[in-house]
């Protein structure tokens, strides 16, 4: 058994004595004696930890706040532009491309170069690009500079991931995570209110004035709060926290060097401190051959059945909620609704607060799942998270249902926030458990796992912007949310299904790395 599994079978015993994982969910730290001092989760405090932990999110708010600034601007950008409001919908596809893409050139940066030269890197260039959509003069100039944010802005979907295994211990990672992970929810939520604020009363180019000064904010914060984390063992056989001494690969991996596969397993009482320092690993033009394999990975990693199926389906409902945030707006400013600007964007606020009630169901409450099992089977495995989800999946049917049938029917416009907001809960909850679960598939290569991650979710984000609102119009609305909510539901528990079943068994066939039961 593992030095990490021999944590997590005590994990709600050192809560509660004060000797381990302690204080609230915000604020709960743990070291690991199998890894010297100078590793950052030994080395970093709670309250540093705590630091780094919001700026990433910050980092992943921004993104995507950027993303959907313009959710309640879809008239005046249009006129602008001298295109149908109809058509500004799909610049937000055009961002989420840019999202989707990004990763393949920031993750090789990160794993030799170092996770903070990405962060002021990428949040430099990002600049320039709000500053490109600010005074964009045409719909075709400001698609492509939303392509080129995206593009800019993704590293603060894939890299905070890995820099979150970097320094908590596994059995906390899952709330860490899903603070991250409820950021990046409530920021599609939160930016209509702001976009209502400015368009009701000035241009349209002041949305992005607004982003360039919290662009600025981010570079700052990465520059004076966050410090390397990229760990470089000087022992080839020793554990990192990407790789605890109790996970042995049964196959062919690729990155040997990067993952520091063990070959054996160190008996329970044993102590392994393995030395290694914080810092860039090499530089990318010192080995192009080996920088080639990192950078295509990612690709590669599209093959692991563990990977890629939670993460497209996880991408659908992803879809379905951004669904829910473009046909919002085209509904309730006519009638019977009529909504003005400001109230239209203050009303996105009910998605973020079920977006922040989502988060104790998805990372806290998996957590707690997850140290269950692992006291009740003696063992701690990745699936055992996933029966967290399963008593969410009715809710997003639910959430679809309340929407589809307000639309159909003109109900009063509180149901489709209920509606909406029970979505979000349902996303948020769902963000944190599908995405500690793709992380700890493999952790060796976490930043591939978040890679393909983020790839399904921006992919499948970028595609509903084209065809959700005419789905509607063509088909009823009310049918077209009972689909997306039966296969919401439906599919997820085909996904929990098969992988609490077998999951165990297809990441053995497919030579992922896996701890003993």
């Amino acid at each position: 058994m593992s030095h990490q599994q021999r944590n997590g079978n005590n994990n709600d015993d050192d809560v509660e004595n004060g000797s381990g994982y302690r204080g609230w969910a915000l604020f709960k730290d743990g070291k690991d004696a199998s890894l010297p001092p100078n590793h950052p989760i030994n080395a970093l405090g709670p309250a540093r930890k705590l630091a780094i932990l919001l700026v990433l999110s910050y980092a992943g708010f921004l993104a995507n706040f950027s993303v959907a600034i313009i959710q309640v601007a879809f008239g005046p950008l249009g006129e602008a532009f001298g295109v149908s409001p109809a058509n500004i919908p799909n610049t937000i596809g055009y961002n989420l491309l840019g999202i989707a893409v990004g990763p393949i050139f920031w993750n090789p940066l990160s794993k030799t170069i170092g996770r903070r030269p990405v962060y002021l890197l990428g949040s430099a260039l990002f600049i320039p690009c709000v500053i490109w959509m600010a005074l964009s003069p045409s719909y075709i100039c400001f698609s492509l500079a939303r392509v080129a944010a995206g593009l800019a802005s993704s590293f603060s979907q894939t890299v905070p991931p890995a820099t979150v295994a970097d320094i908590f211990v596994a059995p906390i990672r899952g709330s860490k995570m899903s603070m991250f992970g409820v950021a990046v929810v409530i920021a599609p939520a939160v930016a209509p209110v702001f976009c209502g604020l400015i368009v009701n009363g000035h241009s349209w180019r002041n949305l992005f004035w607004l982003v360039l000064g919290l662009a600025g904010l981010q570079f700052v914060l990465f520059a004076l709060v966050v410090p390397e984390t990229l760990w470089n063992p000087t022992d080839a056989h020793a554990p990192t926290p990407h790789q605890p001494p109790s996970i042995v690969s049964v196959g062919n991996v690729e990155d040997k060097a990067e993952e520091h596969q063990l070959e054996s397993v160190p008996a329970p009482q044993e102590q392994v401190v393995a030395s290694g320092r914080v810092g860039a690993a090499w530089m990318p033009w010192h080995r192009p051959g080996e920088f080639l394999q990192i950078f295509v990975s990612p690709i590669l990693m599209l093959r692991y059945a563990a990977i890629t199926i939670p993460s497209i389906y996880y991408g659908s409902i992803f879809a379905w909620s951004v669904g829910i945030t473009i046909v919002m707006p085209q509904k309730f400013e006519v009638a019977p609704y009529n909504f003005e600007t400001i109230p239209l964007g203050c009303a996105f606020l009910a998605f973020g607060i079920g977006g922040v009630l989502g988060k104790w169901s998805g990372g806290i409450v998996g957590d707690k799942v997850v140290g269950y099992l692992e006291r009740k089977k003696g063992h701690r495995q990745p699936e055992h998270r996933l029966w967290a989800l399963l008593p969410i999946l009715p809710f997003m049917l639910a959430g679809c249902v309340i929407v589809g049938v307000t639309v159909k029917h003109e109900l009063h416009w509180i149901a489709y926030l209920i509606g909406g907001g029970l979505f979000f809960y349902c996303l948020s909850a769902a963000t944190g458990i599908l995405q500690t679960y793709v992380l700890e598939s493999f952790l060796p290569r976490s930043m591939d796992t978040q890679a393909v991650f983020v790839f399904w979710k921006a992919m499948w984000g970028f595609a509903v912007a084209f065809f959700v609102y005419d789905w509607g119009l063509d088909h009823g609305f009310l049918e077209e949310y009972i689909i997306q909510g039966v296969l919401a539901a439906g599919v997820g528990a085909l996904v929990c299904g098969l992988f609490i079943w077998k999951g165990y068994e297809i990441r053995t066939w497919q030579g992922m790395p896996v701890a003993p039961r």
